[in-house]
């Protein structure tokens, strides 16, 4: 398959992105302990997550169509972000009514960047580091994602959690900012299937939140996996 000079630009730029966004995903996970204490510090982890797969992903995906979508969604996102954290700060009230729709829409914005990413890496002309990269991103983004829906979880229904098996002094509180990274860290034990006691086995939504997390992450992996194999295949045949 011939490239063009262009396309052979922008997959440069795109490949970039993706090791961009592995590195600001990395990043947000070794800093969750630090969120904790400082919880604007995972709001603005999180827009700089979005304006990276905006800028550096989006930007350059080969996928025209859902582009003005991801764009107005994580417009959207970063600035119910800031709106969020604003008023939980200065109205608590208002702030719980937030997390909600805050949250929904964040869930929107990385699932439709998880189902972007997908379709864009089985656009790639070539298997190479950055796109092993790229796929490795996405599979943290599935995490990411699961973190807010628990979190979504915890503004509906605080009885589908363990309050003992939350961190200490946020056990029994109401939702706040720095119950996120916890429940982002619970997010990722259920994605590597290692498993957590964050959630009451009695809960049925819990249970269900906990199934919708651990498939969609083995069902990513093997969807790659899939792509990967078919690729080596058609290429020796």
């Amino acid at each position: 398959m011939r490239i063009t000079q262009e396309q052979l630009q922008r997959l440069r730029h795109r490949h970039r992105g993706y090791r961009i966004t592995l590195a600001t995903e990395v990043l947000l996970l070794l800093l969750l302990p630090l969120a904790q204490a400082q919880p604007w510090l995972l709001s603005a982890l999180l827009v700089l997550l979005a304006v990276v797969l905006i800028v550096f992903v989006s930007r350059y995906s080969p996928l025209q169509n859902t582009r003005p979508l991801i764009f107005a969604l994580g417009g959207l996102a970063i600035g119910l972000e800031i709106v969020w954290h604003v008023a939980l700060k200065q109205d608590p009230a208002l702030g719980r009514m937030l997390t909600v729709p805050h949250v929904f829409v964040w869930l929107l914005f990385l699932f439709v960047g998880v189902f972007r990413k997908v379709k864009t890496l089985v656009r790639e002309p070539y298997v190479t580091v950055a796109v092993v990269l790229g796929a490795a991103s996405g599979y943290l983004l599935i995490g990411l994602a699961g973190g807010l829906l628990l979190t979504a979880l915890w503004a509906v229904q605080p009885a589908a959690f363990n309050l003992a098996s939350l961190p200490h002094g946020l056990a029994g509180s109401s939702i706040d900012l720095s119950m996120s990274p916890a429940l982002i860290a619970a997010s990722f034990t259920m994605l590597t299937t290692v498993g957590t006691n964050v959630l009451n086995t009695s809960n049925v939504a819990g249970q269900v939140v906990t199934i919708v997390i651990t498939v969609l992450g083995q069902l990513y992996v093997a969807i790659l996996i899939a792509l990967i194999l078919g690729r080596f295949h058609r290429r020796h045949t």
